[in-house]
């Protein structure tokens, strides 16, 4: 005999806590234990002949486990199969008693129900993708940023122009007070040079050219800089940082010539500078299509997340809260708010999980190995190698890995297929820097 109680019943959580009879367990005992005699071999006893006393004190810890497990086992199937429960995952067991003399065996099993999600309603999602087609003015612009990044730079000690690289020590200070690194020596950056990253992270490279540009060497400038007020470091946000800053030292840049030295520096045989267009045209068109995959999953995965209305188990979303806790455990000091932001993250994520396993039973897709490996062959010149490590070190894993990247670029195409997509014209920059 077997009690079963509904402890918590939701759209996409089931909890049943369950306690079986001593009558029950003791008939599951004696099965296990009448199996281990008719193979156990005692010393003065014939094979199958050794009395149940004997067998018992020998195996009764080893029965008692067995019995519990396939106790646990069958009622957790039993409820499954008798409510008829399409689950995300297998079912979690607490234990709460081990029978014993006054007590039976009780135990909490969580079933994750698959949330009542409708794939048709995917043709209403709508995503805007870009598009772009690299053009000979895009090409070009590459190759001078390619320049740049190779400028031979030289001593000056005339005034500070456009493009020349500034070395300053700075220190700043907030209503004239210091803060925690506040300062640094032989900070180099580029005026008016080409700035990647936050907002605050720009806008005060901005505040540093404007302030220097037009300078001799041993000069000191003050620049000042609002910090946004949702910046991370909380006793920094919102307030004005003044900046003491002094030149040190002043370079000028001179580019590479368009030459075969310098198509040979970059690992290309040639002396055509048409030919050396043709491999950077290349090389952009890999970085465009990578970028373009990252694009379609996080274009894919915001609109799924935010169109799929349903709440994901609490237990997965727990389990989920704490790996990130633990992952960003350093930003607790500095933003008071970290919690509700990793518990809105986990929600997403779990969400995002149970979308991508109903669409992976949608999509269907069997990969073979060499199906896994030519994916990898099609791979731009980095992933290749990254994949290339990594199946030296341990083939059967990587295989699995990527494998599991195919069936989620199937998802993205699936869903875009499906979906309503509208093409956004842009340029190629526009689309990297994004």
């Amino acid at each position: 005999m077997v009690q079963l109680n509904t402890i918590n019943d939701t759209e996409s959580e089931l909890v049943v806590s369950v306690s079986v009879s001593d009558a029950e367990y003791q008939k599951e005992y004696d099965k296990e234990l009448s199996g281990i005699s008719k193979t156990a071999k005692f010393d003065g006893f014939r094979q199958g002949k050794v009395p149940a006393s004997v067998v018992k004190k020998k195996f009764d810890a080893q029965c008692h486990q067995r019995s519990i497990s396939n106790l646990i086992e069958f009622h957790t199937q039993k409820i499954n199969l008798d409510k008829k429960l399409d689950l995300i995952d297998s079912p979690s067991v607490k234990l709460i008693e081990t029978p014993s003399k006054n007590k039976n065996l009780s135990f909490e099993v969580t079933f994750n129900k698959m949330p009542n999600v409708d794939l048709e309603e995917i043709k209403n999602i709508k995503i805007d993708l870009p598009h772009t087609t690299i053009s000979d003015k895009d090409i070009d612009k590459v190759i001078s940023n390619i320049q740049q990044q190779n400028t031979v730079w030289s001593d000056s000690s005339d005034k500070s122009k456009t493009l020349d690289k500034i070395v300053v020590d700075y220190e700043g200070k907030i209503n004239g007070e210091v803060f925690d690194n506040n300062k640094q020596d032989d900070f180099t950056f580029i005026i008016d040079g080409v700035v990647k990253g936050d907002p605050a992270t720009v806008e005060l490279f901005n505040e540093f050219s404007k302030g220097c540009i037009n300078k001799n060497i041993g000069d000191t400038v003050t620049v000042s800089n609002n910090i946004p007020k949702d910046f991370q470091d909380k006793k920094l946000a919102g307030k004005k940082v003044v900046y003491d800053v002094k030149i040190k030292k002043i370079l000028n840049g001179t580019l590479p010539a368009l030459d075969k030295d310098f198509f040979a520096q970059l690992g290309i045989t040639t002396e055509s500078l048409d030919e050396f267009k043709t491999n950077v045209k290349n090389h952009m068109e890999f970085e465009l299509k990578d970028k373009m995959v990252s694009k379609k999953y996080g274009l894919v995965n915001e609109q799924l997340v935010n169109f799929y209305k349903f709440t994901p188990p609490e237990s997965m979303v727990k389990k989920h809260q704490i790996e990130l806790e633990q992952q960003y455990s350093a930003l607790k000091k500095s933003d008071e708010n970290i919690d509700d932001k990793l518990n809105e993250i986990a929600i997403k994520r779990v969400k995002l999980n149970i979308l991508y396993i109903k669409l992976a039973k949608e999509v269907n897709v069997n990969i073979t190995d060499q199906e896994a490996i030519d994916f990898c062959n099609e791979q731009s010149p980095s992933f290749r190698q990254f994949y290339s490590d990594k199946l030296k070190k341990d083939k059967e894993s990587t295989l699995i890995d990527i494998k599991n990247k195919i069936v989620e670029n199937a998802i993205v195409e699936y869903v875009l297929e499906k979906a309503t997509v509208s093409a956004v014209e842009k340029t190629f920059s526009e689309i990297m820097d994004e």
